[in-house]
This record gives structure tokens, C-alpha cells and sequence, in this order.
């Protein structure tokens, strides 16, 4: 059963009308955290740690709360799991976030603020890590079912002398219409002409509804028809519209089942349904499915830098993710046969390759995002014995060259090129004597001795034996691979990969491809 915990502040009289209530709110949050870690605790030794069930604590923005409520209830029904939910402002709930954190006794899983700019800020000051976007809404005038107000804009309700109620700026709703008027130069007469002014959306609302001294509230128009109100769009308001956000919080002890709880409030058939069925405008997520699974498909030189990446993120998000690692033209020619679909997300060995693949099969993938690069070297026995100074050097008689395949290698199709630019060739090809799939195995080849004099590799594929050989850089520009990564436009997870490819691009990704002798693209950097 759906555990609910939400502040009682209708009969504070810090709210009392015409009242704004600023002097007390640092004590309420201070008091609201000290009671919530003294029940959480309370509730914790209760249980006395036995059931072994999982339970996620979410804070909850009040104007949510039929809807998170509900799908909450379907997520435990679904999954087994408890959830607790906890309401209050997105604003008191932020500040909230940061006292349990200061305070070392963090307790929230999941934050779901009425705005993405609190989520935003949380994720600023280190409060929260991924967030999904789940539904919109917007500012409106709410009046009573029956009343006969008629107003154009604000200007308006402020002549007709309109006895009207807003929220407290730390509600998403109240800072939203602060945003708004203030753009529109309306804000200080608004304020100054309000009954009252209220810490959640959802007691504004309460108080047209059964007030009968108070005409309207600035409110947002999903809670306008919850609580059967008639909206008035108000020109002021228009770009009012505001993303409700399901969070994860930095601190959470259980990150995989959080974030399975933000997945089902984002999918379409799940959280998405009961949006739309409480008049929200429900934001299309990822399809449902308690282990989403991806399939990527990714450049052989890439494997060493992103395994570790890719199962952290496996094993974060509880997802079942199948990589694939070749050569570049073999995932390629793969996927023009259709003998294994596209993948979810492609990696490249080189930038050429995305390129070939949108041009060849009508533009499957999305935008691309920068990961990585890494030079081509001419990899030869220490002190360089042959003398090889540059690709020209490959056509000298009797040496044994080492390449990848052009057909199934990026590394082989950009060696064969640059050797063809040379003018010789003929002269090359015919000193080349082994065209592996990949650089490891003409790394292993040279390593063993005796069969190769040189090889063209990637740098990136070298650093670990750069005190046993020597590497001859080649000199044009061209010499050079880009790795990048795109998701399918019609992966049925477009948020999952999109989330893998933020993991790919991270700093912690980073210093793994540098270690391993790569440059770093990623964010223009």
C-alpha cells in the first residue's frame, strides 16, 4: 500500500490572508526535516529491518499528487515494491533535499518537483543525478464553475478590483507566475492586490473552490480541472507552460529501482496513462518494461575504453544491454543485410562510418554526439631498424606490412586510402602480407615477432607496449579517427540510450579513453 506523508499548513496562520508568510518558512523546513528523519527512524526500528521490502521514498510536489499517487500504487502492484510518498512545495522539498544531505542522513529516492528548473537547480548543487520530463501543464486564472467573471488580461483583474489568491514562490506554480508577470511587468501590483498567498497549488485551489469571498487563483490549469474550476488563459501567462520531472537523487542507496520507478511514471502505457487521465499533458517516454533491453553495436577499437562504462550503466539502470564489437564496415554491411536489424546505439570506429550507414539506409540514426580520437601510427621494432619515416616507406622491397581489412575495418578502408595517395600503391600492396579483422591481432602479431615489420594501428591501441616499440606518426591531417555515437530514431527506449550516450561522453568515460592513449572530443573539448 502507497504510504502518504504530506504537511498540514491550511491552518498556519503565517498564511492567514493577507499574510505572506516568509518569516516562518525557514523554521518550518528545519522542523518538517527534523520530524521526517525522527519517523523515518521511528518507522525503520518498528520494522526492525526484517521484512526485507524494498521501499522508495519519494518527495513529491503537492499539485502531483493524484496523479503519482495512483501510478505508484500500480508500480507496487506490478513490481513488489513499497513506495512512500512525501508532499510538499518543489521548493520545500529542495530544501529539503539539501538538509538531509548536509545533514548526513539522506532519505529521499525520488524527487518529483512541479518544474524542470527545480530539477535543474537540484541537479546544479549536486542534489540529483538522471531526471525525466512526464507531463506539462500551465498557469491560468482559476474562477468558480458558476461565476460570471469575465477578465481579458491582467490588467483587467487588477481594475475590477478581482479578490484573488497566489502561490508562494517556492511552489513551481508560484515561482512560474512570479517568472511570468515579471516579464510582464505585472507582478508588484499582482502581489501587492492578493487575499493570500499559499505554500501548495493545491490549497490555492481549495480555497476558490469553497471560499466564497475568494473569486480566483493563479493555479495551474491541471488542478483547475481537478478541482472542476474554470481556467481563464490570460495573455501574460501563455509561455507559462511548465515539465513535470521525475528525479533521481544523488544519494539514493538504490539508484536501480529509483530509477525503474521514474521509467514507469514516463512510459506512455504506464505513468503516462494516469497523467493524461488526472488533465495532464503527458510527455511520451520509453516503452515499458521492467528490464528495457539495448542492443549496441561498436567499433572493435572502442572496447577497451567503454566495457566498464557500459556495464556500470547495465547495472545502474537494470537493463539488459547485448554489444556487439567489430570492425566498422562489418557492423555496417551487417545492417544493410538485415541479418541483424539495426541497433539500438552505434559507436563508431570513425565518424565516415555513421555517415555511410545514414547514407545507405535513409538516415536510421539521430544526432550524433563526439566521443573520442585517436591517431593512425605505424607501429615498428624498437630503434625503427628499417628506417620507415613515412607511408612511402611501405613500398620499400621485401618488408612485411600488417593492415586491417578495408572492407570490414575502418582503420583498413583509412590505411588503404592514405597508402593510395602516395602514388605507390602497387608497390605497398604488395609487401602487405597480412589483412587482419582487427588492430589486436596485428598488435598480438607484432608482439609475437617474426612475421610483420610494421603495422598500421590506432595510437589508442598501443599505449600499453609504446617502451618495447616505437611508433611512427603518418602526417596528413586526414590520419586521424573520430569516434562518435548515435541512437536509432526508432529505438523503442529513446531516453534509455539517450542516457547511455551521456554515460559514454561523462568525465568518468573520459579519463578511461585518455588512459587508454585517446583524445577526448566529447563537448567540444
Amino acid at each position: 500500500m502507497v504510504c502518504r506523508r504530506e504537511e498540514d499548513t491550511m491552518g498556519d496562520s503565517d498564511y492567514k490572508y493577507g499574510r505572506n508568510g516568509q518569516g516562518a518558512l525557514a523554521w518550518l523546513v528545519l522542523t518538517v526535516a527534523a520530524v521526517g528523519v525522527l519517523v523515518f527512524s521511528l518507522d525503520h526500528d518498528a520494522d526492525g529491518g526484517q521484512s526485507g521490502e524494498q521501499t522508495l521514498v519519494v518527495y513529491c510536489a503537492a499539485g502531483v499528487k493524484k496523479a503519482v499517487e495512483e501510478a505508484a500504487g500500480r508500480f507496487e502492484q506490478e513490481i513488489g515494491a513499497k513506495v512512500s510518498l512525501e508532499y510538499a512545495s518543489s521548493g520545500v522539498l529542495a530544501n529539503r533535499l539539501k538538509i538531509d544531505k548536509e545533514g548526513g542522513l539522506p532519505r529521499a529516492d525520488v524527487y518529483v518537483p512541479a518544474d524542470y528548473v527545480f530539477a535543474e537547480r537540484a541537479r546544479a548543487d549536486g542534489l540529483t543525478a538522471e531526471s525525466l520530463k512526464v507531463a506539462t501543464w500551465k498557469v491560468v486564472l482559476a474562477v468558480k464553475p458558476d461565476s460570471a467573471l469575465a477578465v481579458t488580461d491582467c490588467n483587467d483583474v487588477l481594475a475590477r478590483n478581482v479578490s484573488f489568491v497566489i502561490c508562494n514562490p517556492l511552489a513551481g506554480v508560484g515561482k512560474k507566475t512570479k517568472n511570468m508577470l515579471e516579464r510582464s511587468g505585472h507582478w508588484a501590483a499582482v502581489d501587492a492586490a492578493k487575499a493570500a498567498s499559499f505554500p501548495t497549488v493545491t490549497e490555492a485551489a481549495l480555497a476558490v473552490k469553497e471560499n466564497p469571498g475568494t473569486q480566483a487563483a493563479f493555479i495551474w490549469d491541471s488542478i483547475a480541472q481537478q478541482f472542476g474550476l474554470r481556467a481563464i488563459e490570460l495573455p501574460e501567462l501563455e509561455a507559462s507552460k511548465a515539465n513535470i520531472t521525475v528525479a533521481v537523487t544523488a544519494t539514493t542507496a538504490q539508484p536501480t529501482l529509483a530509477l525503474k520507478f521514474t521509467r514507469y511514471l514516463a512510459a506512455p502505457t504506464q505513468g503516462g496513462a494516469v497523467f493524461a487521465k488526472h488533465h495532464y499533458v503527458s510527455i511520451p517516454g520509453d516503452e515499458w518494461a521492467e528490464t528495457p533491453k539495448l542492443r549496441v553495436d561498436c567499433g572493435g577499437v572502442n572496447r577497451e575504453a567503454v566495457e566498464k562504462t557500459i556495464r556500470e550503466f547495465q547495472q545502474r539502470e537494470g537493463a539488459s544491454i547485448d554489444v556487439v564489437y567489430a570492425g566498422c564496415g562489418t557492423l555496417v554491411g551487417k545492417m544493410q543485410t538485415g541479418e541483424h536489424g539495426l541497433p539500438d546505439v552505434f559507436m563508431t570506429c570513425d565518424a565516415s562510418y555513421l555517415d555511410m550507414a545514414q547514407k545507405k539506409m535513409n538516415h536510421p540514426f539521430g544526432p550524433d554526439l563526439k566521443v573520442s580520437s585517436t591517431r593512425i601510427v605505424m607501429l615498428v621494432a624498437k630503434g625503427n631498424p628499417h628506417g620507415i619515416r613515412s607511408l612511402t616507406g611501405l613500398a620499400k622491397r621485401g618488408l612485411r606490412v600488417g593492415t586491417t581489412d578495408p572492407k570490414a575495418s575502418t582503420l583498413g578502408a583509412l590505411s588503404h586510402q592514405l597508402c593510395r595517395e602516395t602514388g605507390q600503391f602497387d608497390a605497398i600492396e604488395q609487401n602487405i602480407v597480412m589483412m587482419a579483422d582487427t588492430a589486436h591481432t596485428l598488435v598480438q602479431t607484432m608482439e609475437a615477432g617474426q612475421k610483420l615489420d610494421v603495422v598500421i594501428v590506432y595510437e589508442a591501441n598501443i599505449r600499453h607496449m609504446i617502451d618495447r616499440f616505437d611508433a611512427v606518426p603518418l602526417q596528413p591531417k586526414r590520419a586521424l579517427a573520430v569516434q562518435n555515437v548515435a541512437a536509432r530514431k526508432t529505438t523503442p527506449y529513446p531516453r534509455l540510450a539517450g542516457r547511455l550516450m551521456e554515460h559514454l561522453t561523462s568525465q568518468v568515460s573520459r579519463r578511461r579513453f585518455e588512459q587508454l592513449g585517446f583524445s577526448w572530443e566529447a563537448n567540444g573539448e
